[in-house]
């Protein structure tokens, strides 16, 4: 099972949105979330953190309701508003989350339900699933630094990337994104090399070709100007509309 869900930031960065959702997120975010001098940055947390309660509760009220606890609801992602998850979350606790050794967070009490989030631009994405997953969304169209691709790209895509006349950003920002995600599902993050990552994109997954061990990769359908992709242990039962891999 992958579920995937889309929130735009905007709304929050009013005041008296941000001391609604405060009372909604964990705990450990609110707090951090505080401290950040920046509204537009509170405003993306906080959007992340209204997700994943509102994606936890999704789950809670199909399993309450004698449901499987993950039974597949259709294409997705599922777009959420601010005012519908405030609204939605109202009779919810926050959440407890925790982190393994390796700063990947999960949730406290949460019957084998992973997570993972990401934010960038005006929008915040959170990914639930029934094994590991990582999620990454990226805003395309900034400028590229030449030291950072070096950096980012496996040798095999720097010769095509080298090449390219035209859509070199968008090259480079579906590479960067779906080494976010296979990192952020190992649980390794930014201690690993990207370079040392090759996403093949007609088998669909990331490899890690100094290990040689490989990620499922699911290309999700983002808002105009993003890019969202999200990684998982395996293949899931069911593939869904949006999990259709092109170059």
């Amino acid at each position: 099972m992958l579920k995937l869900y889309l929130m735009e930031a905007e709304p929050l960065l009013a005041e008296e949105n941000r001391l609604r959702a405060w009372k909604l997120v964990e705990r450990e975010r609110g707090g951090r979330t505080k401290r950040m001098k920046q509204e537009r940055a509170q405003a993306l947390s906080l959007a992340a953190g209204l997700l994943l309660a509102y994606a936890v509760s999704q789950e809670e009220a199909l399993f309450a309701g004698g449901a499987c606890l993950y039974e597949e609801k259709g294409p997705g992602p599922v777009y959420v508003s601010v005012e519908e998850a405030i609204a939605g979350l109202q009779c919810y606790s926050p959440l407890e989350t925790r982190k393994t050794s390796g700063g990947k967070p999960f949730l406290e009490g949460s019957r084998g339900l992973f997570f993972n989030l990401s934010h960038s631009g005006s929008y915040a994405a959170c990914a639930v699933s029934d094994r590991e997953v990582g999620l990454d969304i990226q805003q395309c169209g900034r400028r590229i630094n030449p030291a950072v691709a070096e950096k980012v790209l496996h040798k095999e895509e720097k010769r095509i990337y080298a090449d390219l006349q035209e859509e070199k950003e968008l090259f480079f920002f579906r590479h960067w994104a779906a080494k976010e995600a296979y990192v952020k599902c190992t649980g390794e993050g930014l201690s690993r090399s990207f370079s040392e990552l090759l996403v093949d994109w007609k088998e669909g997954m990331v490899t890690d070709t100094q290990e040689g061990r490989s990620r499922k990769l699911h290309v999700v359908q983002a808002p105009e100007g993003y890019v969202l992709f999200a990684c998982t242990e395996e293949v899931p039962r069911r593939i869904r509309a949006f999990d259709t891999l092109s170059r």
